[in-house]
């Protein structure tokens, strides 16, 4: 375990979230950095139960651990999960990155306008075959843009490459235009896309 206990409140997967951060380093193959159970589907019920969180914090809760290459382990009932609850917890593309075999750990990028958002992530997570995981996390209380520039992954325009994102949960495609990627996320929400460097 390398946070504290969960609880079913947003507050509590932003606590651990950035928590988590100062030992991203230590995470890897054989030590899996254990961010506690899954809280998606709880919906407020059980013995860590508080205020509860609804689908699209759920699936950003979600989002995160897998990412972070943290342990998927189902906190709710499952004889009473929902339709939203079992959709989230059986992304299998996200749940690839999970179990990616290289086991890396992420590394925190920064936002063009970090400054503005203590809440807005973006972290990255090189994978076995080359592809880039990218999750960008708006974790304030409001629609904020993305602005992130793909120099930050070793990319600048002068390599002639981009970025080929898959979106996991959308199953959108899109290619970085400029080497700049700029993208509204509603508010709780977030993006995780599987990139694939191409010829730009």
């Amino acid at each position: 375990r390398s946070t504290g206990d969960i609880f079913d409140s947003w507050e509590s997967v932003k606590n651990l979230t950035n928590e988590q951060e100062a030992i991203l380093p230590y995470g890897g193959m054989g030590c899996f950095n254990d961010m506690d159970m899954l809280v998606v589907g709880m919906y407020g019920k059980g013995n860590v139960g508080l205020s509860g969180l609804n689908d699209t914090q759920y699936k950003t809760h979600f989002s995160i651990w897998a990412l972070f290459g943290s342990p998927l382990m189902i906190g709710c009932d499952i004889r009473e999960m929902t339709d939203a609850t079992r959709k989230i917890l059986s992304n299998k593309e996200l749940i690839a990155i999970n179990q990616d075999a290289d086991c890396r750990q992420v590394i925190k990028l920064e936002h063009v306008s970090q400054w503005r958002f203590v809440d807005f992530k973006i972290y990255a997570r090189y994978l076995e075959n080359g592809d880039i995981a990218l999750g960008f996390f708006n974790l304030t209380d409001n629609e904020e843009t993305a602005l992130f520039n793909i120099d930050q992954l070793g990319l600048p325009e002068s390599t002639g490459k981009t970025l080929e994102m898959h979106e996991v949960w959308t199953g959108e495609t899109e290619i970085v235009k400029n080497g700049t990627f700029i993208k509204k996320i509603p508010s709780c929400d977030c993006l995780v896309y599987r990139c694939k460097v191409v010829d730009a």
